[in-house]
């Protein structure tokens, strides 16, 4: 459409050049007879004007013989074949005519073809300020020819979106395929950069409501859309001492109504106003939200919708608890819910010989330091308090202390320097950051102080080193959750060899790129603006497959390059965390298919409604016992489908479907039963074969009807597989020397 706009511009400037020639040809000859007539006039004598000459020369004596060689010069001057001078009054008006039309008709059709060339589509998405940001300016450190070559695409952009608006069969979103558009361009760069929609911005604000999560029964959370994610990753992301159901168990045989079922209370908010997990919501500010069934209920966004609202204010929720007789009614303040970044520290080991401590360090929030340090202080408060009254420094009876990074995603880079400066002496390296923008230039670390012009709080105090590594030693343990600010802090301890990591995974997630969230006139760009290192040099971000669409940010760095510890121990580059030691726990396919589907949850709110008042201190083999008994009711009654949850590829769903096409269709569904049958008979050898990791997530599942986060996840480490091999290297002095060549080996 604009090229065709330019060739009819470029042929309207010819069309009108050969006009404006002809009307100066027109002119010219329009002007030839008046010329011609002009020229007689004077250039020819006539009779008038011999008369006139004779006359004046009778009357002037003297003067007559001179005027009378004029007159015969001119007649001679007359007579002279000198054509061009006869002629030129001619060709002088012809050409000024001509050469005016030209002139005229050239520089119009210059003006007309720089004006298409100019022509630019303006639509929605176009302002005339973004249009003037892509033009090269005296400040643009590019030289002309980049922001030509950056201006050809943005070109070419917008002509095809003007054509399919033009043009296109249907009509189109421009929105929408301007945002797919910058959607599909940010996903070539680096996992982490991307686009949000000004909807998406707001979903992405603090939390404000009352600190709880509920689910209706019967339905899978896959089905349902939170804050345009699917309900089964948001609740994946959230952090708990149990692993939260996905779905509930549906009660078929129930008949009395039913309702919204709380799974998690969160200590500091709902679960201080008196909600406890297995609760049922009958209304919220009045408005019933129950049902005869899941379909007769409102909506989990609905109901999440109501109980959301202004911080400081205070929502009223009836609900009814198993067990217990009649409806109770409470007021809870809304607030924004934040999670504690140190939920639990708890000695693990207390002795003659020292103390091994335990901190679970969920998340680097912005109080991630002040937490560690109140924290670190507590444990060696109470190893003073057990410690002997010979022995001179009570804060050094910690001998060993566990450092619990699993599921730990990262946060402020700054709070992960602050942790780490409570385990070095001041200005110890610490690691840098590098990026390639204006927006963070290149930095060191130090223990002890921070770069104030980098971090978000302007006011910060130094951090002073609490815990000495030689006389403490240190297991971090990690997973393949732990990333970004977890993993630098993770590599800090691992390349200045100040404590052994320890994990189920060979290697960490490998997030070593910090992001920001830039402001624009509708969303922002979440932008990664630079890579952070340790100390010995090594970037944690990992150098992905050069196959996929996202690749590392720096593309650039030899991921073969090979770095050292500060006791010489080889490190690899771009790969995350190598874990020092790799420990696998079993684990159970039924117990995370339990978990999932609800089966724990369900049992748990069963047996609170019989033992209203009982207070559980572990699961014996008579709970086991019922608990199986429970499970293979529920499967028989088809609430629970083991064989279905773990199918999660639906291989079954296919294969009944090409049963039932085939020839030998009764055959195949026989077939099909068998198979059935022996998935889940197979599934649940796991109540003999891991029997101790049942009944372990049993117990805090029945815990969690009277017990906070924090005490569930004190009693978890206790048992937790990995913490007890944590356990055993920092009671084995020499392992644990040998696992960091201390002896320079």
């Amino acid at each position: 459409m604009l090229l065709k706009r330019r060739c009819l511009l470029v042929a309207f400037g010819a069309l009108l050049n050969s006009s404006l020639h002809c009307v100066s040809s027109a002119f010219g000859l329009a002007l030839l007879p008046g010329t011609l007539r002009q020229y007689s006039a004077f250039h020819r004598p006539s009779r008038s004007r011999t008369k006139y000459w004779v006359l004046h020369s009778s009357n002037s004596g003297n003067e007559s013989s001179e005027e009378g060689a004029s007159v015969s010069k001119d007649e001679d001057y007359d007579k002279e074949p000198n054509r061009l001078g006869r002629y030129w009054p001619v060709f002088k008006t012809a050409s000024i005519a001509f050469v005016a039309g030209s002139l005229s008709a050239c520089i119009l059709s210059m003006i007309l073809f720089h004006q298409s060339l100019d022509y630019n589509p303006t639509s929605t998405y176009q302002s005339a300020d973004m249009s003037r940001s892509l033009l090269p300016t005296p400040t643009t450190t590019k030289s002309l020819s980049e922001s030509s070559q950056m201006q050809q695409p943005v070109t070419l952009y917008r002509l095809i979106i003007d054509i399919l608006k033009s043009s296109y069969v249907d009509e189109i979103n421009t929105e929408e395929m301007v945002q797919t558009s910058v959607e599909s361009m940010l996903s070539t760069l680096d996992p982490y950069t991307e686009y949000l929609s000004p909807k998406e911005l707001a979903k992405r604000k603090n939390l404000v409501g009352i600190g709880a999560f509920v689910m209706k029964s019967g339905v899978s959370s896959d089905s349902v859309t939170l804050d345009g994610m699917s309900a089964s990753k948001l609740i994946s992301g959230i952090p708990s001492a149990i692993k939260l159901p996905t779905q509930l168990l549906e009660d078929k045989d129930a008949t009395q109504k039913q309702a919204f079922k709380v799974v998690l209370s969160l200590e500091g908010y709902a679960y201080d106003a008196g909600l406890r997990v297995g609760d049922e919501l009958i209304s919220i500010n009045g408005q019933s939200i129950t049902g005869d069934d899941a379909s007769t209920m409102p909506s989990l966004e609905e109901v999440r919708e109501l109980l959301l609202g202004i911080p400081g204010t205070t929502v009223e929720v009836q609900f009814t608890r198993p067990g217990v007789d009649g409806v109770q009614t409470i007021n809870i303040k809304r607030a924004v819910v934040q999670f504690p970044s140190v939920p639990c520290a708890t000695l693990l080991k207390q002795g003659k010989d020292g103390s091994i401590g335990y901190i679970r360090l969920r998340r680097f929030g912005a109080d991630a330091g002040e937490s560690m340090k109140a924290a670190i202080q507590s444990l060696q408060s109470k190893t003073a308090q057990e410690a002997s009254p010979t022995q001179s420094q009570p804060d050094n009876t910690l001998t060993g202390l566990v450092l619990d990074l699993r599921d730990n995603t990262g946060g402020e880079l700054f709070e992960a320097i602050k942790v780490a400066s409570l385990f070095v002496p001041d200005n110890t390296y610490l690691g840098s950051s590098k990026g390639e923008g204006s927006m963070m230039p290149n930095q060191s670390y130090y223990s002890g102080k921070l770069d104030l012009a980098q971090a978000d709080d302007p006011v910060q105090e130094p951090t002073q080193q609490m815990i000495d590594p030689d006389k403490t030693h240190v297991v971090i343990l990690t997973n393949k959750q732990t990333a970004s600010a977890s993993e630098f802090l993770a590599g800090v301890f691992q390349d200045l060899d100040l404590g052994v990591i320890v994990g189920n995974d060979k290697e960490t997630l490998g997030k070593g790129v910090g992001q920001r969230e830039l402001p624009l006139p509708a969303g922002a760009l979440k932008l990664t603006y630079h890579e952070f290192y340790t100390p010995s040099g090594r970037c944690v971000q990992r150098q992905y497959d050069q196959n996929k669409s996202k690749q590392s940010p720096r593309r650039h760095t030899n991921s073969d390059e090979v770095f050292y510890t500060t006791n010489g121990r080889k490190l690899g580059d771009r790969r995350g965390i190598q874990v020092d030691r790799r420990f696998k726990p079993s684990r159970s396919d039924l117990s995370e298919l339990l978990s999932s589907s609800g089966a724990y949850y369900k049992y748990a709110s069963q047996w609170s409604a019989k033992h209203p008042s009982a207070k559980l201190t572990d699961v014996d083999d008579a709970i086991y016992k019922d608990f199986r008994s429970f499970v293979l009711k529920e499967q028989q009654k088809g609430n629970l489908k083991l064989e279905e949850i773990f199918d999660d590829k639906h291989i079954l769903q296919q294969m009944e479907v090409i049963s039932k096409s085939s020839n030998d269709r009764d055959l195949s569904l026989q077939s099909l039963v068998k198979i059935r049958e022996e998935i889940v008979k197979d599934l649940l050898t796991d109540f003999d074969l891991s029997k101790e990791i049942i009944k372990r997530e049993l117990e805090l599942n029945l815990l969690t009807r009277d017990l906070p986060d924090s005490v569930l996840i004190e009693r978890g480490a206790q048992s937790d597989a990995l913490v007890k091999e944590a356990v055993k290297i920092l009671l084995d002095n020499n392992s644990y020397d040998t696992i960091l060549n201390k002896n320079g080996t």
